[in-house]
Order: C-alpha cells, then sequence, then structure tokens
C-alpha cells in the first residue's frame, strides 16, 4: 500500500501514525508543502491520501498557492472513492474541498478537552467499536467549518459542533490523535504567544501536567481510529 502525506508546517507530522504505517508496510510519500513540494494533480497511485495540521486557514490561497492545487487533489480522491484522512486543517480541507465554509471559531480549542460521539457514530464502521463515547483528545485550533452537506456528524465538543465527520470513505477530525509526548511540548514551546493571548484560560503549565493523565488513553483510541479506518475502509476500497 501507498499513502500521500501532506505536511504543512514541519513540526505538524504524523506522530503515532508514522509508527503505524510503518508497522503496517505501508509506503509513505510525502508532501512537505512548507518547502514547496509540489501538489500533483491526481491521486491515482495512492491507495489513500493524509491531510495534516497546520496555521493556515483553508482559504489563505494567495499567501499559500498549493491549498488550492491541494483541495483539488482531495476533491478527486473523494469523488474516486479514494479515501481521505484528514486531522486538523486536513479535515478543514476536506470540508472546504466539499464545499462547506470554513471560518475562525468563538475562541481557540487548545489542550485537553472531551468530545461526545454522535448517535450516528454508534453506527459508523471506524467510531462504532469504540467503548468510551467521551473521549479526552488533543486540540490546537481556532478555526472551524460547516458540516458538509450528505456527510455524517461523529463527534461534537462544548465549543465546536464538527468534531469529526465522515463522507463516503473519508474522514475528517478536527481534533489531533497523532500526538506524542514530545509533539505536544514542542507545540508548547512554539506557540508560547499563542497560549499567552488566551489570557486565564489555558496555560503551558497546565498541558504539560494534562499529558501524564491523558498521553496513554489517547494512544489506545488513535490506535482503535488507526487500525478500524485502515483495515474497515482502506483495504477494504484497495
Amino acid at each position: 500500500m501507498k499513502v500521500l502525506v501532506f505536511r504543512h508546517i514541519a513540526h505538524e507530522g504524523l506522530g503515532t501514525l508514522e509508527a503505524f504505517l510503518k508497522r503496517s508496510n505501508v509506503s509513505i510519500e510525502y508532501r512537505d508543502l512548507f518547502r514547496s513540494d509540489a501538489v500533483r494533480e491526481s491521486p491515482q497511485g495512492y491507495d489513500f491520501v493524509i491531510s495534516m495540521g497546520g496555521p493556515m486557514n483553508v482559504d489563505e490561497t494567495e499567501r499559500y498557492p498549493f491549498l488550492l492545487c491541494e483541495r483539488k487533489l482531495i476533491l478527486k480522491a473523494v469523488q474516486t472513492g479514494i479515501p481521505v484522512l484528514g486531522i486538523c486543517l486536513g479535515a478543514q480541507m476536506i470540508a472546504r474541498a466539499l464545499g462547506a465554509p470554513v471560518y475562525r471559531g468563538s475562541q481557540k480549542e487548545i489542550g485537553w478537552y472531551p468530545i461526545e460521539l454522535s448517535r450516528e457514530a454508534e453506527q459508523d464502521p471506524v467510531f462504532g467499536t469504540l467503548e468510551d463515547r467521551r473521549p479526552v483528545v488533543f486540540q490546537w485550533h481556532g478555526d472551524t467549518f460547516d458540516l458538509p452537506q450528505g456527510a455524517v456528524r461523529l463527534a461534537s465538543s462544548d465549543l465546536y459542533p464538527n468534531q469529526a465527520f465522515r463522507f463516503g470513505h473519508s474522514y475528517g477530525l478536527q481534533f489531533h490523535i497523532e500526538m506524542t509526548r514530545e509533539m505536544i511540548l514542542d507545540w508548547c514551546s512554539k506557540g508560547e504567544d499563542e497560549l499567552r493571548s488566551r489570557g486565564l484560560l489555558i496555560s503551558k503549565e497546565t498541558v504539560r501536567q494534562e499529558i501524564e493523565n491523558y498521553e496513554s488513553r489517547l494512544r489506545s483510541l488513535s490506535d482503535h481510529i488507526y487500525a478500524e479506518f485502515f483495515t474497515k475502509l482502506v483495504s477494504k476500497v484497495r
């Protein structure tokens, strides 16, 4: 199997997902868009596509021309039945490719937050077998999106109603399931100014302390989602 991975910024990589893909003997082909890697016009030749996170808005196409190219490829993948997994910005890219607006949320969601699975998630091939219906996940975003027409909402949070959705064989996850301890510490260091701008709502110290409470649970959740997405969707579509 071969996967095409879009990385929009150097420190937002695959994390635990990379280890899973390597264990599964999946060939990973990166498009590091922050290094001006070219975006192909077609997803053909790949078994699935992954779009990772990033600080930009999906419509900043003049500043980041690659966003429009990536959006077109994602749409072609969805239309031809090639599964796409979008995480954070990647989820917003799928939503925008399907015609939904992406815009700034009421406030930034940074740190550890619970999400609540929807009733529709109970019948979902990936989320349906999760035992915890209100898992705590890692968030770092300020934008959100409307649910694309024809998509199924799978999870929401108190601040953002669209935390996960399915469209055909593709999934958009607003939250980060790929995080490792090292990535979280790195993001907290690189995002100190952003964290300070949130006043008393969150602090770097709080995010770091809560790693001990939630990291292992996040790893269990991510391993489950990776395995279900891989075995029940990608393998069958292939």
